[in-house]
C-alpha cells in the first residue's frame, strides 16, 4: 500500500459538513450513467474555451502524515469579464427552488474545495464559482455564481481539514493497533484440520498475486476460517485495507461472526460490521424514511458523527445488536448507521447484493474510481450466485400492475395517468405481435427501445409527484410500480448480447422481462473492483463451469480440496431400481416408501428426505405415514418464516430416543446452509437428480449455451440440478466424528451423463439393484460403525 493516502473531496465534505435528515423524497434515483450523459451534453454546448473534467489535487499534512485531497471539476473557463470560473454540474428531479438548503450547501462546499485547490495551483487571488443545476424532469437549467477570495477559500478549507484531523488520527492509531495484532495472530483452533493449511496458503498467494481463486472445499473443511484467517494476515502486511465477506444466507453470516469471535480470543483487534437488511433492522412497524414519520431519520446527519465517534471508540464488533443499541442511544437510523460505520471497518459481512446488485450496491465503496484497490472479496456459498445474479441483472414489467395503479389514482393525477397510458400502449403493441403469431411467449435478442423510453418518462413523472403526495392512501402501490420502472430503466443501460427480452402474454397479463442469461461479464466487472477475490463453496463441480459463469475469466485460479473425513464414515448408495422421471413417477411411489422404510429401520435416528417438488413430497409423505404410523415425521410447508424454520430444525435433537424423518424439498431452505452435527442427522435420501423444471427461462439458457459452447443441457439443467443434490447430501457429514448414509433414489445416478458431475470424494459410491441390496449395505455399514464405536469404548 502507498504511504500517501488519498481523500476524495466529496467524501471529505459530506462526512464533516453534511447536515439535515434522511428523506427518501429528496434522493435522486438517477444513475451515474444518466448523470454522465447530462454532464457531457452541458459540457459540449459550453464551447471550446470550456475545459471539462479537470482533475484537481493538493498535498496537505495532517497528523504528521501526507495526504492528497483530490477531486474532479466538471468545468473551468474564462468568462467574458476575464474571470476564472469553476463550474459544478448537478442533476436531479426536483425544481431548483425545491432543493433543501442543506443540499445546496453541500453543492457549494464541494466546489469551494475545488476553488481553493485551483487558487493555490494557479496563484489566483480570487475566483468565481458556478453551480449549474439541471432539472431532469423539465430539462430546465439554473445557474448561480459566487465570488470568493483566495483567503476566504483557504480559511474554509483549513477549517474543514482540521475538523477531519481527529478522525484521521483515530484511523491511523487504529491501523497500527490492528496491524500489530494481525501480525501476531495465530490460527484460532490450534492445529489446522486436513486441507485447511493448503487452502489458507492458496488464499494468501492469490491475494499477493492480485488474482481470483475458485475453491471447492467439501462441507466440514472449515472454509470460513481457512479463507478469513490468511486474508487477515495479508491485511496485516498492508496488502489491502478491507475485507468484504459476502454470502447469500443469514446463517453463513453468523459463521463469519463466530470466526471473528474465535480470533478475538487470540487477541485479534479488528473492527467488523454485519449489514442487516433495511426492512429487518428498521425500528418502525412500517418503514417510512422521512423526517416527519421517523425520529431516527429526522436530523440524522446532525447527530451522526457524535454517534459514530461513540460507537467506534467503545466497540469493535458491530453486530446487529450493537448497531441497534447505539442507534437508539443517539436516535439514529440503524440501517444507515451500519452503512456509515462500515467505512471505518476492516471487515464487512453482508449479502451478495451489496457488491453485485446494480441497484443497491454500496456506492460509497464501489463508485469511486481509484488506482489503488483496497478491498478483498470473500464470496461464500458462491454456487448460489449463479441464480441470484441472473435475478439482480434482470428486470420485469407487468401490465396488470400498471392497470391496478391507474385505478387507485385520482383523476386529477393527469400526468401520471397519461404516463401509464403510454407504457400500456407500448405493451399493447407487443400483445398484437403475440396475437398475430398466435403465441403466448415470444423473445428477441434486441431490447424494446420504445418501451424503455416510455418507462423512463413515467418514472420521471412519478419522481416529481412523490414529494408532494406522501399522504396518498395507496402510496406503497405507487412505490412498488415506481421501483419496477427504475429497475427496468437501470437494467436497460447495461443491456447487451448477454441478454434477451421476452414477453409472456398469459393469465390475462402482459409481462415483459429483460432477462440476463449470462451474468459473467457483469460479475467480472464487479470483482475487478477488488484487489483479489476468493469464491468458494462445498459444491463447485465442475469448477470450469463456475469459473466461466461467475466472471472468473480464463486467468483465474482453481483449487479443489479432498474430503477431510474418513471414507468409511459415509455410505453412499444409488438405488438403481427406482425411476423418478415424470413418466415413471406414479409407479415410483411405493418403491420410494419401501426404500425410506428400509433406511429408518436399520438405525434409530434423525433423517431427511428431499423431493423435486411439493406435490411429489406430499403424496409420498401420506403413503409413508400410512405404512409407518409410529414413526415421527415433519414436513416442510410451502412458506415458512424464520421462527417456523428454527422450530422445524429444533426437533432434530442429538441422541434422539425415537426416529424422526423430515420431508423436504430439494433446493429449498433445508437442503443447504443448515448445520446438524453429530447425531442430529444420520441419513438423507434424495429423490431424483434435481433437474430444474422445464420452463421458458431454462430453455433460453439452454439455447444460449448450445450456441456458445454446445453445452446447453449441462448449463441449464444438469449442473444446477447436481448442485442441489450435492448440497442436500452435504447435510449429513459435518464433522470428523459424524457418520451417516446418503441414498440416491434414481436410476439416472448410475449413468455417465450424471456421474461425470460427481465430486472426487464420491468415488466410493455403491449401487443397489433391489431393496434387499440396499438392506445389506445399510446393515454392513451400521454394524461396522457399531464395532468401531465399541472398540473405542
Amino acid at each position: 500500500m502507498q504511504n500517501t493516502q488519498r481523500i476524495a473531496v466529496r467524501r471529505l465534505v459530506e462526512f464533516i459538513l453534511r447536515r439535515g435528515s434522511i428523506d427518501t423524497r429528496h434522493t435522486s434515483e438517477h444513475t451515474a450513467l444518466e448523470g454522465a450523459k447530462i454532464h457531457r451534453k452541458l459540457q459540449k454546448v459550453a464551447g471550446e474555451e470550456y475545459k471539462k473534467e479537470i482533475k484537481l489535487a493538493i498535498d496537505i499534512e495532517l497528523n504528521q502524515q501526507n495526504y492528497i485531497i483530490e477531486g474532479r471539476a466538471d468545468g473551468i473557463f474564462i468568462d467574458e469579464n476575464k474571470r476564472t470560473v469553476i463550474d459544478e454540474i448537478k442533476t436531479s428531479e426536483p425544481a431548483f427552488s425545491e432543493l433543501l438548503e442543506e443540499q445546496l450547501d453541500m453543492y457549494w462546499y464541494q466546489v469551494m474545495c475545488y476553488g481553493h485547490i485551483y487558487c493555490q495551483q494557479e496563484n489566483l487571488e480570487k475566483i468565481t464559482l458556478q453551480l449549474t443545476y439541471y432539472q431532469t424532469t423539465t430539462n430546465e437549467i439554473t445557474r448561480q455564481q459566487k465570488e470568493f477570495t483566495r483567503e476566504e477559500l483557504k480559511d474554509f478549507f483549513n477549517d474543514l481539514t482540521q475538523k477531519y484531523e481527529q478522525w484521521l488520527i483515530f484511523k491511523a492509531n487504529w491501523r497500527i493497533t490492528r496491524n500489530q495484532s494481525l501480525k501476531q495472530l495465530t490460527f484460532p483452533y490450534g492445529d489446522f484440520r486436513a486441507g485447511q493449511r493448503e487452502l489458507a496458503t492458496a488464499v494468501y498467494k492469490t491475494i499477493l498475486s492480485d488474482q481470483k481463486l475458485f475453491v471447492e472445499a467439501p462441507t466440514g473443511t472449515g472454509k470460513t476460517i481457512s479463507t478469513l484467517f490468511p486474508t487477515l494476515k495479508a491485511i496485516g502486511e498492508e496488502q489491502a485495507e478491507r475485507i468484504f465477506y459476502l454470502t447469500a444466507k443469514t446463517i453463513t453470516r453468523q459463521v463469519a461472526e463466530d470466526a471473528v469471535e474465535a480470533m478475538k480470543r487470540k487477541n485479534l483487534e479488528l473492527k467488523s460490521v454485519t449489514l442487516t437488511a433495511k426492512d429487518k433492522i428498521c425500528f418502525l412497524t412500517e418503514r417510512n424514511c422521512t423526517p416527519e414519520a421517523c425520529i431516527f431519520a429526522n436530523g440524522y446527519y446532525d447527530r451522526l458523527n457524535e454517534g459514530l465517534w461513540d460507537l467506534l471508540n467503545n466497540e469493535n464488533q458491530f453486530t446487529r445488536e450493537v448497531i441497534e443499541s447505539y442507534a437508539r442511544k443517539h436516535t439514529l437510523c440503524p440501517f444507515e448507521l451500519s452503512l456509515d460505520v462500515s467505512l471505518w471497518c476492516d471487515l464487512v459481512i453482508c449479502d451478495y447484493n451489496y457488491l453485485f446488485d446494480p441497484v443497491v450496491y454500496l456506492r460509497r465503496f464501489f463508485d469511486e474510481q481509484t488506482e489503488e484497490k483496497e478491498n478483498i472479496f470473500l464470496v461464500d456459498e458462491v454456487h448460489n450466485l449463479v441464480n441470484r445474479s441472473r435475478e439482480m441483472y434482470s428486470a420485469v414489467l407487468s401490465k396488470n400492475k400498471l392497470i391496478v395503479l391507474k385505478e387507485v389514482l385520482d383523476k386529477k393525477q393527469k400526468k401520471l395517468i397519461q404516463g401509464i397510458d403510454k407504457v400500456e400502449e407500448e405493451l399493447d403493441k407487443i400483445k398484437l405481435v403475440c396475437d398475430e403469431e398466435e403465441r403466448e411467449f415470444i423473445q428477441q435478442s434486441e431490447p424494446l427501445d420504445s418501451l424503455v423510453k416510455s418507462v423512463y418518462s413515467l418514472s420521471e413523472k412519478i419522481k416529481e409527484w412523490l414529494p408532494e403526495n406522501q399522504d396518498f392512501t395507496e402510496l406503497n402501490q405507487v412505490l412498488s410500480v415506481y421501483f419496477d420502472l427504475l429497475n427496468y430503466t437501470k437494467i436497460s443501460e447495461g443491456y447487451d448480447t448477454h441478454y434477451c427480452t421476452y414477453v409472456n402474454c398469459q393469465n390475462y397479463d402482459i409481462v415483459v422481462k429483460q432477462f440476463c442469461i449470462d451474468p459473467s461479464f457483469l460479475l467480472q466487472q464487479k470483482l475487478e473492483k477488488g484487489k483479489a477475490s476468493i469464491l468458494f463453496s462445498a459444491s463447485l463441480t465442475p469448477l470450469d463451469y463456475y469459473q466461466e459463469i461467475l466472471g472468473g475469466g480464463v486467468q483465474s485460479l482453481r483449487y479443489r480440496i479432498p474430503s477431510p473425513f474418513p471414507k468409511e464414515n459415509q455410505l453412499l448408495v444409488i438405488e438403481n431400481y427406482i425411476q423418478t422421471t415424470y413418466k415413471e413417477r406414479e409407479s415410483s411411489y411405493g418403491k420410494i416408501v419401501e426404500s425410506l422404510t428400509n433406511m429408518v429401520q436399520h438405525k434409530k435416528g434423525n433423517y431427511f428426505v428431499f423431493f423435486p417438488s411439493y406435490s411429489y413430497m406430499d403424496i409420498v409423505y401420506d403413503l409413508f405415514r400410512h405404512k409407518n404410523p409410529v414413526i415421527k415425521t415433519k414436513i416442510q410447508e410451502t412458506s415458512m418464516n424464520e421462527a417456523e424454520r428454527e422450530a422445524f430444525l429444533a426437533e432434530f435433537i442429538s441422541e434422539p430416543k425415537e426416529t424422526l424423518v423430515g420431508f423436504c424439498v430439494l433446493g429449498g431452505i433445508f437442503s443447504e446452509g443448515i448445520d446438524l452435527k453429530g447425531t442430529r442427522l444420520i441419513g438423507t435420501a434424495i429423490v431424483g437428480v434435481g433437474l430444474p423444471q422445464i420452463n421458458h427461462e431454462q430453455e433460453l439458457i439452454k439455447d444460449y449455451y448450445d450456441q456458445k459452447k454446445n453445452q446447453g443441457f449441462q448449463f441449464a439443467y444438469q449442473i444446477p440440478g447436481m448442485n442441489k443434490v450435492l448440497q442436500a447430501a452435504g447435510r449429513v457429514i459435518r464433522d470428523t466424528d459424524d457418520k451417516g448414509i446418503v441414498l440416491l433414489l434414481d436410476q439416472r445416478f448410475t449413468t455417465n451423463a450424471v456421474q461425470r458431475f460427481f465430486p472426487a470424494h464420491w468415488n466410493g459410491v455403491q449401487t443397489a439393484f433391489s431393496p434387499d441390496g440396499t438392506k445389506q449395505l445399510l446393515h454392513q455399514f451400521w454394524q461396522l460403525n457399531q464395532s468401531i464405536d465399541d472398540r473405542k469404548k
